[in-house]
């Protein structure tokens, strides 16, 4: 799984509390994943059953024959924000938004739009993130870069070079290590932070508190069946387990973040949080999604606004 060590417990628990036979190993590659899982196949080692990854990831890994399609019989691909397919499903999403220190910043300071980050009071206060270009891309389709006709990066790019450009954020990698500098009070203001670890932070009683934007991008976490797994039969089980709407519920509320499934969604912890702060998600389409674009986006947010 896409998880963290400080996650780690609550979907093995209620797993093997189903299925008291069988033991769960999660193992956490986090960005290193996708590569490993790749290596393994090449050299014909099969040591994964189910895999849950970003989906820019997955669809790299359904691209190299590495996921088995599988029916999904708890989550159909007609419910919203799923492909066509049967190869993975799309369960749970990042969403990101500015994050501040709220002993250094109040929340009448605080930014209000996405302009507002464009403005120099925030030179020496604020960090951002090498890590956001999925940030990046689904601000593209928030601002209607991305569409079905394809993508025009103008108007985002434009918007996160006067960002850059003004506030002269420092640059991080990873969220956490950025986000843990908002929160000792090194730096005021995170300028891309994602809900699965400010909100395990506002579990914690942290002092942070998120910019009061109205809408943000969002990027989906999927889950599939690895091709030739070494316990197929304990591997449909979990699969089966964690798209189901108990499962899915604590796979959700562990990180906390939002999940896809509808009925979950009416219980989740962070899918209730901005339900009441009334914050609208825009997570592009899966069919608006392909490499060469996914690639793209990578060297602008790096290269083109980042300088890097």
């Amino acid at each position: 799984m896409w998880s963290f060590s400080w996650y780690s417990g609550p979907v093995e628990q209620a797993f093997e509390a189903k299925y008291p036979f069988l033991k769960l190993k999660v193992v956490d590659l986090s960005t290193e994943l996708e590569g490993r899982v790749q290596e393994e196949y090449k050299a014909k080692r099969y040591n994964v059953d189910v895999i849950e990854i970003p989906v820019r990831r997955m669809l790299r890994l359904v691209e190299s024959g590495i996921i088995q399609e599988y029916p999904f019989p708890n989550w159909p691909n007609t419910w919203p924000d799923q492909p066509k397919h049967n190869f993975f499903r799309q369960h749970i999403l990042s969403w990101y938004a500015p994050v501040y220190n709220t002993t250094q910043i109040t929340a009448a300071e605080a930014p209000k739009t996405w302009d507002d980050l464009a403005n120099a009071r925030w030179v020496g206060k604020s960090i951002t993130t090498i890590s956001a270009a999925d940030a990046f891309i689904g601000h593209t389709y928030m601002n209607g870069d991305l569409t079905a006709a394809g993508v025009n990066w103008d108007k985002t790019t434009a918007l996160w070079k006067k960002i850059q450009d003004t506030a002269k954020p420092s640059i991080g990698a990873g969220f956490k290590a950025p986000l843990d500098l908002v929160v000792a009070g090194d730096r005021a203001l995170m300028l891309m932070a994602t809900n699965t670890i400010t909100n395990n932070l506002l579990r914690r009683g942290a002092p942070v508190a998120y910019a009061p934007f109205k809408q943000v991008p969002a990027a989906a976490f999927s889950i599939g069946l690895a091709k030739n797994p070494p316990n197929s039969n304990a591997a449909q089980l979990l699969i089966d387990f964690i798209t189901s709407e108990v499962g899915i519920a604590v796979r959700a509320d562990t990180f906390p973040t939002a999940t896809l499934h509808p009925e979950a969604a009416k219980r989740a912890y962070d899918n209730q949080f901005l339900k009441a702060q009334g914050i609208q998600i825009a997570m592009p389409p899966i069919e608006f999604l392909n490499e060469q674009m996914m690639l793209k986006g990578d060297e602008v947010w790096i290269k083109d606004i980042l300088k890097r």
